[in-house]
């Protein structure tokens, strides 16, 4: 079956079946495109491929068609950000070498054309932007990796993507981020993967050149002075225990050079109520502390989330539960979106991880075979949070500028809604159609972290069309 039709069935399947790390429950209905999904899985099925370079490889593409708009509500310059793209995207995974060290490569390429963003409309992400700060026409890049299997371990080095509770690659745009290092998998235990990386760039989701690597939070204290968020590289060591149908358990452990020290630990387990039923308990946890010459200024900061994910008949509900504790708000590498995986809170458009914030949320998935439309998926969830920036040092070399003297109850919920359609057979089959829709709102004292467009009020509107297809 064409790796990218595989990706798809299994992105679908993740919004009606539940894992044993409760995923889909994080995901947001697909949230993760047909580029990026089930990438850590992917790797570890090359380990059994065939030998032969030519033999196994292929070349597979995706036409996606992409708009992003957003109603700013309160912004003082009362422009909105739309942008409309059409973009195809080619991957060509090699096989490997008959050699007791198999070698490959990996070579991706995309180009991506503006249909809409000018009229100072621009600035939502989906197109670079130029001096003026207007939308490109159309950007492209390409980028390659090579690869290395044997003693049960993959080695890749250049251009890829990466999925771990540290760093991993923002899919939240057009194409999906890549980081540019060396990173290594063990597989040789059963039910146990070790990874180790290091990286000292990446090509973010709506640029065709490499960038160092930044923060998304961090930008300077409350006088305005600029802080450095550039970091020389990043390393981390970690792995993931996941018995079949049991307990998974993941620890981490990473370093963004001069910025900081940051650690992962996490942990589920699907309980099987009854025939069908699943109640599946999680809990993450992340330590964060200032490293080496610390960049950004102290940072102390402990981020707790869980909940419960209930799930069968197709459906899931979840309840979930975060807590940031420190003075600084939960940051990490630019753009990777924590990918609604390990910070659960993190929505399409506020990540609820404000200095001493605490948040809840509610979500709802379903296919909606129920009304005899199997073809259809449904999500819907409500976050609401409450954080403290009176905490916030004003004088902070890198998160002053999120005090806000006013802000000791400032609150702010979202409102998210998707709906997924995807053609189950012809000649269109493959492709899926989503509509995403969130709503923000805040009250008196709230100021978005990291925010620069001072729109804390929004609604943001996502129309996606994916069509993946197989060359060779």
């Amino acid at each position: 079956m064409p790796i990218f039709k595989r990706i798809v069935r299994v992105s679908i399947s993740l919004t009606v079946s539940l894992s044993a790390a409760g995923v889909q429950a994080d995901n947001s209905l697909g949230q993760r495109d047909n580029l990026s999904t089930g990438i850590n899985e992917r790797q570890k099925a090359e380990l059994a491929v065939t030998p032969g370079f030519v033999s196994g490889s292929s070349l597979n593409g995706l036409l996606r068609n992409y708009y992003l708009g957003r109603d700013n509500h309160n912004t003082p310059s009362r422009l909105d950000q739309r942008e409309w793209v059409q973009g195809v995207y080619l991957s060509f995974r090699s096989g490997y070498t008959d050699t007791p060290i198999g070698v490959g490569v990996d070579v991706h390429g995309f180009y991506g054309l503006k249909l809409d963003g000018g009229g100072g409309s621009g600035g939502a992400g989906l197109l670079p932007l130029d001096s003026k700060k207007a939308p490109d026409s159309d950007f492209s890049a390409a980028g390659a990796a090579l690869k290395l299997r044997g003693l049960g371990s993959l080695v890749q080095a250049g251009d890829q993507y990466l999925d771990n509770p540290l760093v991993a690659s923002g899919v939240s745009r057009v194409f999906p981020q890549t980081f540019r290092g060396v990173t290594l998998k063990n597989y040789s235990l059963q039910n146990l993967t070790l990874d180790t990386g290091w990286v000292d760039s990446t090509r973010l989701r709506n640029q065709s050149g490499q960038s160092h690597l930044t923060t998304s939070y961090g930008t300077g204290n409350k006088a305005g002075v600029a802080a450095e968020r550039e970091s020389s590289h990043m390393s981390w060591l970690g792995g993931v225990y996941s018995a079949p149908g049991g307990v998974k358990l993941t620890l981490y452990g990473g370093q963004l050079s001069d910025i900081w020290s940051q650690y992962y630990a996490g942990v589920s387990y699907p309980f099987t109520l009854s025939h069908g039923v699943t109640l599946t308990p999680y809990v993450h946890y992340f330590k964060t502390r200032d490293q080496g010459q610390s960049h950004l200024g102290r940072i102390d900061n402990n981020t707790y989330t869980g909940g419960l994910t209930l799930s069968g008949a197709g459906q899931s509900l979840t309840l979930g539960v975060q807590k940031v504790d420190g003075d600084t708000p939960f940051d990490y590498v630019v753009q990777d979106d924590r990918t609604f995986m390990y910070l659960n809170n993190s929505q399409q458009y506020a990540d609820f991880n404000a200095p001493g914030e605490r948040s809840w949320k509610i979500q709802y998935q379903t296919s909606l075979a129920f009304i005899n439309a199997p073809d259809f998926q449904l999500s819907t969830s409500y976050t609401q949070g409450e954080a403290d920036l009176t905490r916030v040092d004003p004088n902070s070399t890198g998160y002053g500028y999120i005090y806000n003297a006013a802000g000791k109850d400032a609150h702010h919920w979202e409102r998210d809604v998707a709906l997924r359609y995807a053609v189950p057979g012809g000649k269109a089959k493959g492709l899926n159609v989503t509509l995403r829709w969130a709503a923000h709102r805040s009250g008196q004292g709230y100021t978005a972290p990291g925010n620069t467009r001072g729109n804390s009020n929004a609604d943001e509107y996502r129309v996606i069309v994916d069509y993946p297809f197989n060359v060779f």
